[in-house]
């Protein structure tokens, strides 16, 4: 028998597979009450210890979405909202479009105003992490996800690093060698797919290590005739974007768009 019919929530019942919309490693998401639930991977027969472990893993997660943010009620733009966490579960919004790689493989190329809206909205949470001293550490096209109104939103904090809240960012590394630079560079890949339609196909982890390294830039495709091929460049250049990381993105588009509105046809 399949081993997922024996999968139990946090409270010893036995989960439904048909009500499951994600899993991984030690974690499975569970789509109920309209809400996406993230619990631990535990079966009935499970050791302690394998128990012990991928519940550690949600209270990790727990203690990243306490930093980024602290009430409940007040989601953070740009970050899949958290709406609760009892015991060792996380209660999320429940995103109805799925994952922007989903989105990306079984859909045409987003319209040049998606593109946009979804690279600010991207730069706007990865700054509002940055800003609160963390570090997701996995920013890849399954980890974003897509509601109802076709925002697009970073999530699945379970590699994220918090950091002292006095951390220098643009100096800050963590002990996987990630940092901010690691975040902006995997960022700039998911930029290059939302606007190709397609996957860079590199990482900045390699074989089985868990160590980051920064792919050397004449191993990345090229993004000439994009246009937003300086925003992805500058991604892919550790400390283009200065102590304004995410927030620099932010910027660039804003300048971008102002210039774009010099040449609109004004009416008389």
């Amino acid at each position: 028998m399949d081993r997922l019919d024996h999968l139990i929530d946090d409270e010893g019942h036995q989960v439904k597979s048909c009500t499951i919309i994600g899993s991984g490693l030690s974690a499975v998401v569970v789509h109920r009450d309209d809400k996406a639930i993230k619990m631990a991977i535990v079966h009935t027969n499970d050791q302690e210890d394998e128990v012990e472990s991928n519940r550690g893993q949600i209270r990790r997660e727990q203690r990243v979405y306490r930093r980024l943010q602290l009430d409940h009620a007040k989601p953070i733009p740009g970050i899949v909202p958290c709406l609760g966490m009892p015991g060792d579960t996380i209660e999320l919004q429940f995103m109805s479009n799925g994952t922007l790689g989903e989105w990306i493989k079984h859909r045409d190329v987003p319209s040049f105003g998606l593109q946009s809206r979804w690279i600010r909205q991207l730069a706007v949470g990865l700054s509002n992490v940055h800003a609160s001293r963390v570090i997701h550490s996995d920013i890849l096209l399954r980890n974003i996800l897509i509601d109802g109104s076709l925002n697009a939103m970073l999530a699945d904090f379970g590699a994220s690093t918090v950091l002292p809240l006095d951390s220098v960012m643009v100096d800050t590394v963590d002990q996987y060698n990630c940092s901010m630079w690691t975040d902006l560079f995997q960022l700039g890949l998911v930029f290059y797919s939302i606007v190709t339609g397609k996957q860079a196909g590199k990482s900045i982890y390699h074989g089985k290590s868990a160590i980051a390294s920064l792919p050397p830039r004449n191993t990345l495709p090229s993004v000439a005739g994009l246009w937003a091929s300086q925003i992805i460049e500058e991604c892919w250049t550790p400390g283009a974007y200065g102590a304004a990381g995410a927030a620099g993105i932010v910027a660039k588009l804003d300048n971008m768009e102002a210039v774009a509105n010099t040449f609109l046809p004004r009416r008389l």
